[in-house]
């Protein structure tokens, strides 16, 4: 993380390829991608602060209203769901929530050591939890799970946006943000 990003709170993801074509003799740079990552301790509590940094985030980038409202659904969710179906007495492990826009793709992705996948139930009226990823499902366009290299997996939430213009990205980086 350069100085500029860490000052922002934001990641520039990616990095120029080799060979990327150049103007003037200076590369050009691809499409700014936003990105921001929280590392939490596997506690209930850690819940609520996922859900203020997501809010957070999607709030500085100014996206769409209805975007602001489901993207801290959704982690809260994830988080959830990591928290509650891969700790026990005995185990102490983090989550890290990572939050990435890249023009029209918003993504959200919780991550955690533990290689099992999440799998949606059939609802039942008199349970008390257990929808969880019905309602990652209803609130995102598509979620999937992917292998981490350490054996652990990261759950992904997508939606599409209107195409966000690189200006408009930028100067997301020049907002601060309050610790």
């Amino acid at each position: 993380m350069n100085a500029l990003e860490h000052a922002a709170g934001v990641r520039l993801a990616g990095s120029l390829p080799t060979g990327a074509p150049t103007v003037g003799g200076r590369s050009e740079l691809r499409s700014p991608r936003l990105r921001r990552e929280l590392v939490l301790a596997a506690l209930d509590e850690s819940v609520a602060e996922a859900r203020r940094f997501a809010r957070d985030t999607v709030a500085l980038w100014a996206l769409d209203a209805s975007v602001v409202q489901d993207v801290p659904l959704v982690v809260s969710e994830l988080v959830t769901n990591s928290i509650r179906h891969n700790s026990g007495p005995s185990v102490d492990f983090s989550v890290l929530v990572r939050v990435e826009l890249a023009r029209e793709v918003l993504a959200v992705g919780v991550s955690d050591p533990h290689p099992g996948r999440p799998v949606p139930r059939a609802p039942d009226s008199e349970a008390t939890h257990g929808r969880g990823l019905l309602l990652v499902d209803a609130f995102c366009d598509e979620w999937i799970v992917v292998p981490t290299p350490d054996g652990g997996k990261q759950v992904c939430a997508f939606w599409t946006l209107p195409a966000v213009s690189d200006a408009a990205l930028c100067s997301a980086l020049f907002v601060p943000i309050a610790d």
